[in-house]
């Protein structure tokens, strides 16, 4: 009889132990839900995220076409005046990340989120990577490889033999810069945007830039509240 309460205790203690376990775990899992339209990002507490990447592609991609629309002699570089108006092809060399944290999933995004915008825009249109990467690859060369002058030469005359004449070509850059204060930090980033004529090397470069702070001691969480 004694041993049989034990094993009925022992049994018992073992599902109390069980549903704890089954609980705690649930707690501690990742839970999801889906955000509102207007919601505002969540901050990203070890590094950039949307928060950051989304007003910088937004806002300089913005002072981009404005400052093309603005800039006759720009805008007027592939115009014949005895054809119709057509937009101007650029195409977008993708990203080079020179900040101190890797872009992981960002760069497809941030890619994606620049061509979309440039496409709506009245003045550009994007030239296909396909088409772009299948030349490159017929004449050995990389995107990087482009600021030589005879490998841009090469590269336009391929691609208007293709059939895909190339107007302008779009460098981006995303750098950083780290303010460290004991455990806090504040960080920079800068999303700098290069559109240079295939037929002038002329440039046009416009940037924006964000900060973020970090806070890591009970100091600087304290403070932060009052700041938000």
């Amino acid at each position: 009889m004694r041993l049989r309460k034990n094993l009925l205790r022992f049994c018992f203690y073992c599902f109390l132990a069980n549903v704890f376990c089954v609980f705690v775990s649930g707690c501690l899992g990742t839970k999801a839900r889906v955000m509102h339209r207007g919601e505002e990002s969540m901050v990203g507490s070890n590094k950039a995220g949307s928060e950051v990447y989304n007003p910088i592609v937004y806002a300089t991609v913005d002072k981009l076409i404005g400052r093309v629309a603005a800039n006759n002699s720009v805008r007027l570089t592939g115009y014949n005046p005895n054809m119709p108006y057509s937009k101007l092809n650029v195409y977008f060399a993708g990203i080079e990340n020179r900040s101190t944290e890797e872009l992981g999933d960002f760069r497809d995004h941030l890619r994606n989120s620049i061509n979309e915008k440039i496409t709506k825009s009245d003045q550009f249109a994007i030239v296909s990577d396909h088409a772009v990467n299948a030349i490159l690859h017929n004449i050995s060369l990389r995107p990087d490889d482009l600021f030589a002058e005879h490998n841009m030469q090469n590269f336009i005359s391929a691609m208007g033999k293709n059939g895909t004449p190339v107007d302008y070509i779009l460098f981006s850059e995303i750098t950083s810069g780290t303010t460290e204060a004991n455990k806090d930090m504040q960080r920079e980033y800068k999303l700098t945007l290069r559109l240079i004529d295939t037929k002038t090397w002329q440039e046009i470069v416009e940037s924006s830039n964000i900060r973020k702070e970090y806070n890591n001691s009970a100091k600087g969480k304290f403070f932060n509240w009052f700041k938000k």
